[in-house]
């Protein structure tokens, strides 16, 4: 008998055959997540209604970091989806630092728009944002805050975003899984941002709750700091630990720095797995081929959170409130690489979302 889609994607790879059960019940748990996870989306369950949008609104966007491929491809996005409306989108890049970050916002502010997006850490930006809010001015986060949905204690109309919980629990059940619960685990992440935090925390949690998993290292440095400390640490872990090991990151960007430390070790791909998150399109490269360390990735609906974060902008500009839409998680794996969007590298859920948002703002 052929296995169903939902089994054949439980690992996506065959580390686990079709119906077994794992002696572990965390790692049985596990299992069904990653299947759920990794299954197909093809229900729009965004809004189905919009306030009429206003005309020639300016809105500014603050890239985290434009070196980074997520970062870069939200303003792409939000001038496209923007444009559709005949409103202005400007970029600034926030590159890479807190510090950078509030200098970009005061640009955004000095250019006296009507909204400002940032895919940046809100708590770091608390004073610029009040100045925003005293003008007038709507902020809406991107990767911005904790969670998803409206922050009124960070003065954001909304903070757009899938949920880090699940993202991180994501990332722990795939290990959980494909090791039979016996996962030994590196967990990397940058609190710097909030998200990235909450994120982590869960999946460090996930594993240490599998009774025969172990977190190795729990290992946060800035963001912009991987392309120094990955080398190093990734040489580190493997000394220090031995194999095999699971390395998880709250974003794929820190992995690209991992692959080649791994390789002058001598790693045998199935040694050191590597688990991501947010989608690059170098994660989604190397899950396809497949001896190149990382096996998942979960990946964001970059495009779709970009037309939401302009609708959002919509509603606020129109005195109406966020949508409370929040797109769930969805796991790559070697199973799915070349769907949902995977054969362009990127996440696109099958939904429609692009003509759902058109056909509510009432534009082709």
């Amino acid at each position: 008998m052929k296995p169903t889609l939902a089994a054949a994607l439980i690992l996506g790879v065959a580390a686990l055959p079709v119906g077994a059960h794992a002696a572990d019940p965390a790692a049985a748990a596990a299992e069904a997540a990653v299947a759920r996870y990794a299954g197909p989306q093809t229900k729009w369950e965004g809004p189905t209604s919009a306030p009429k949008p206003a005309a020639g609104k300016f809105v500014v966007y603050l890239s985290g970091d434009e070196q980074n491929d997520i970062s870069r491809e939200y303003g792409l996005y939000m001038k496209q989806a923007a444009g559709h409306l005949g409103w202005k989108l400007t970029v600034i890049d926030g590159k890479g630092s807190p510090a950078n970050w509030v200098s970009g916002f005061n640009q955004a502010i000095a250019l006296k728009p009507d909204g400002i997006a940032i895919f940046a850490d809100a708590k770091s930006l608390q004073g610029p944002i009040r100045t925003a809010g005293e003008h007038g001015i709507t902020v809406i986060g991107l990767h911005a805050a904790s969670l998803p949905g409206p922050q009124p204690d960070l003065h954001l109309f909304v903070n757009i975003q899938e949920d880090p919980r699940e993202i991180g629990k994501a990332e722990a059940d795939w290990a959980i899984a494909d090791s039979k619960g016996t996962a030994r685990v590196i967990v990397i992440t940058h609190n710097e941002y909030q998200i990235a935090e909450t994120k982590s925390g869960a999946t460090r949690d996930a594993v240490a709750a599998c009774s025969g998993c172990k977190v190795l290292d729990y290992a946060n440095f800035p963001a912009s700091e991987a392309a120094q400390r990955m080398p190093q640490l990734t040489t580190s872990w493997v000394q220090r630990f031995g194999l095999p090991i699971y390395i998880t990151s709250v974003g794929d960007n820190d992995l690209d720095f991992a692959v080649p430390s791994l390789r002058a070790s001598g790693v045998k791909p199935d040694q050191a797995k590597l688990i991501g998150a947010d989608g690059n399109r170098s994660a989604y490269e190397r899950i396809r081929k497949g001896n190149q360390y990382q096996v998942v990735t979960v990946s964001e609906p970059i495009e779709l959170q970009a037309y939401q974060a302009i609708d959002e902008f919509n509603r606020a500009f129109n005195k109406a409130p966020p949508s409370g839409f929040v797109q769930p998680p969805y796991l790559v794996t070697p199973a799915n690489v070349d769907t949902m969007g995977g054969k362009k590298d990127i996440f696109v859920p099958e939904n429609d979302y692009q003509a759902h948002y058109l056909a509510i703002w009432g534009v082709k």
